[in-house]
């Protein structure tokens, strides 16, 4: 999203934004400076629907909702998974 934002931006703007940007990095912690790099974005978004439309392309298309249930003692469950260890006392070497 961002990435679009920035390339519908003007040098002006663009540099108000890479403020923005550089303040949330460096305080990762700190709200407000999330926020004011969310505002941008969202005024951006705001009423720009191939805006909208841009991230959204760039997700793998689905095949519709899906829904996972995991029962039982010690169940796991996960549309897609890599490990699941569950057990007392185990132990995990490369």
């Amino acid at each position: 999203m961002l990435h679009a934002v920035w390339h519908r931006r003007d040098q002006e703007d663009r540099a108000e934004l890479e403020a923005a940007v550089r303040d949330a990095a460096e305080e990762p912690e700190d709200a407000d400076a999330a926020g004011a790099l969310r505002q941008q974005i969202e005024r951006d978004a705001r009423g720009d629907e191939e805006l909208l439309r841009e991230p959204a392309g760039l997700l793998p298309a689905g095949s519709g909702p899906v829904s996972v249930t995991a029962s039982g003692e010690r169940a796991v469950a996960a549309q897609t998974i890599t490990t699941a260890i569950t057990g007392d006392n185990t132990t995990v070497q490369p």
